[in-house]
């Protein structure tokens, strides 16, 4: 079993780099550097590598670390804008999620779609029900959270995905509204890589800021900080995956 673990910043990055062993070489293929390492005390090896922010980036990595590496599963580790009341440091562990940024746009108003179904008038369907993980995934995220919850605030949760940074109340509004507790620039590409190839996917997220007018401001002071929490979380979710 190999496990690829990805993200999408430098400072997601080094807080995984920093936690967990690797080879001292890495290897580049398609502009990504990979870094290949073992879980100490299992017989799983471990592939690292940053994608860089957004849905593509995150997508085409994912579909390396499944076909070239061989990866069984996959872990996305770092930060994310709360929706609700979550506050900056605390950790949401995936266990719905959905594309915000997918649907139609008529008479100008967007109407946003699940992924894959057909935006057209007449045709789309409104996004609904977001997407659930796997329940063998959900399990394991469960057991997670209840081992984490004496250090870390943590808790089960969805995430809305979109290519672009939420810096406005009136759109957190309208996210807060389709069933999303954060929102970020990648999982709901990950999650469904990962779908396509008949994997899991664990999807880990600390929050950076409250996705509103000040949202910039909370993520550049706080995301190097907050990125070790979600390291903190995929040290021990290596532990206990299956």
């Amino acid at each position: 079993m190999t496990t690829g673990i990805l993200c999408a910043t430098p400072e997601e990055f080094d807080a995984l780099h920093h936690r967990l062993k690797f080879d001292k070489a890495s290897l580049t293929l398609a502009g990504f550097e990979f870094w290949k390492g073992q879980v100490p005390n299992r017989s799983r090896p471990i592939v690292l590598a940053q994608s860089g922010i957004g849905k593509v980036n995150a997508a085409t990595l994912a579909t390396i670390l499944f076909t070239t590496f061989g990866c069984d599963d996959l872990i996305f580790s770092g930060v994310a804008g709360a929706l609700t009341d979550l506050e900056v440091g605390s950790v949401v562990l995936v266990t719905r999620g959905a594309t915000h940024d997918y649907g139609l746009v008529s008479n100008g108003v967007f109407t946003c779609v699940a992924d894959g179904d057909y935006p057209l008038p007449g045709v789309a369907k409104p996004l609904q029900n977001l997407s659930p993980v796997p329940a063998q995934v959900e399990q394991t995220m469960a057991h997670l959270r209840d081992r984490m919850a004496d250090n870390l605030t943590i808790r089960l949760g969805s995430v809305l995905s979109g290519d672009v940074f939420i810096n406005c109340q009136d759109a957190r509004t309208r996210l807060q509204a389709l069933g999303g507790d954060i929102v970020d620039m990648e999982s709901s590409a990950v999650l469904e890589v990962a779908r396509r190839f008949g994997k899991a996917a664990y999807i880990v997220r600390t929050i950076s800021d409250g996705a509103g007018d000040d949202s910039h401001l909370s993520y550049a002071e706080m995301v190097a900080t907050v990125a070790h929490n979600s390291a903190l979380c995929v040290e021990d979710l290596l532990r206990i995956m299956p």
